[in-house]
């Protein structure tokens, strides 16, 4: 018998994908998002904008693997999201959700991932893109500082930037942030900018969830839904224009490439 020998992709550099895409949450068959399509670009970044309970955080999870796609297709230079293994997925994908969960340990192993072979190199290189490295620093134990489990030693700013910091570890080709400044204050929401800005001076898709506009303020690019399904996507200045003009009832635009 002939053992199949298993091929990896190598990690993506160019480009992200959303076409016709459907997705529901693992074991359901009923949509919660539907008919989303778009392109990215290195260097791209896209927030999306909607009511609440328009399926935003949907979205993100789909688009991190968490979630799958009943339909249509999410694709990373060209080769679809499963085609992936899971440990590459790790490293080709940073996502801080809207609910921030650490888990028991060192700050250090939070940033990390809890991954073994961290180096202290990359900690805190993610810990200085996330603007947190003196706020870790400033800890009694440093980057040994115990989380608690959930992160219920820190603050909700703080499991936030530390949450961000994780996101940035090893400088992921796809950044997708959902209300990442909910809990920040203004020095915060600075360096949440600054961080993105970074990030994609460096090659990455930086995608961010958001409700407060200061998140998107080095964002270029916007996704609006309504209701699960896209209803405008293109340049910030011009997608906002039609969101503020229309009191936010958007009128539904052609999907490209659907």
């Amino acid at each position: 018998m002939v053992t199949q020998r298993e091929v990896s992709l190598p990690l993506p550099t160019r480009s992200l994908s959303v076409k016709s895409l459907v997705t529901a949450p693992q074991g359901s068959k009923a949509p919660v998002i539907a008919g989303v399509s778009f392109e990215l670009l290195a260097g791209d970044g896209l927030g999306i904008l909607g009511p609440s309970g328009s399926g935003k955080s949907s979205l993100a999870r789909a688009l991190v693997g968490v979630w799958p796609s009943l339909a249509g297709d999410i694709r990373f230079d060209g080769a679809v999201l499963p085609h992936y293994q899971s440990t590459q997925l790790g490293e080709m994908v940073g996502y801080l959700p809207q609910r921030v969960e650490l888990f028991d340990g060192t700050v250090a192993e939070n940033i990390a991932r809890f991954r073994p072979d961290a180096s202290s190199e990359a900690i805190i290189d993610a810990a200085n893109a996330a603007g947190v490295h003196s706020l870790v620093s400033s800890m009694p134990d440093g980057y040994s500082s115990r989380v608690g489990e959930q992160g219920d030693l820190l603050s909700a700013g703080q499991r936030q930037r530390i949450g961000l910091a994780r996101a940035l570890y090893g400088n992921p080709f796809l950044i997708v942030l959902d209300e990442p400044n909910a809990n920040l204050d203004s020095d915060g929401d600075n360096a949440l900018t600054e961080a993105i800005h970074q990030a994609r001076s460096r090659g990455s898709i930086v995608i961010v969830i958001a409700h407060r506009p200061s998140a998107i303020a080095a964002i270029d690019k916007v996704l609006f839904v309504q209701a699960g399904r896209q209803v405008a996507f293109g340049p910030k200045a011009e997608v906002l224009q039609q969101i503020m003009q229309s009191g936010g009832n958007v009128r539904p635009m052609k999907v490209p490439g659907a």
